[in-house]
């Protein structure tokens, strides 16, 4: 995971599955969907753009959209095989560019 690309990739692919996990298939392209067409945001951009992502994700799903941070947040830590400090209170984008940061210096 040292390469900038394989973590956006790995995330891109987290978020997917995570997005699966808790919805349906369907549901997820809904939510692709309305990042494009609301946002210009299609899935690829999502890693690159996540700032965009998490405001859209926010105002589809208002409060449920914590819920989902969780889960891809758990399913990325474990792709990873790290472990998270769940009692940790950072919003989403700073965990994931936390991560990023401390994978980029290992």
């Amino acid at each position: 995971m040292r390469e900038k690309n394989e973590f956006d990739e790995l995330l891109l692919r987290t978020i997917d599955n995570s997005l699966k996990q808790v919805f349906t298939e369907n549901v997820a392209l809904t939510i692709y969907a309305y990042l494009k067409t609301s946002y210009a945001l299609d899935q690829e951009e999502i890693a690159k753009k996540l700032d965009t992502f998490d405001e859209g994700l926010h105002n589809f799903l208002s409060s449920g959209a914590y819920v989902v941070e969780r889960v891809i947040l758990e399913n990325l830590y474990s792709n990873l095989q790290l472990e998270r400090q769940l009692g940790d209170e950072h919003d989403f984008k700073n965990s994931i560019f936390q991560l990023k940061s401390c994978l980029k210096l290992r």
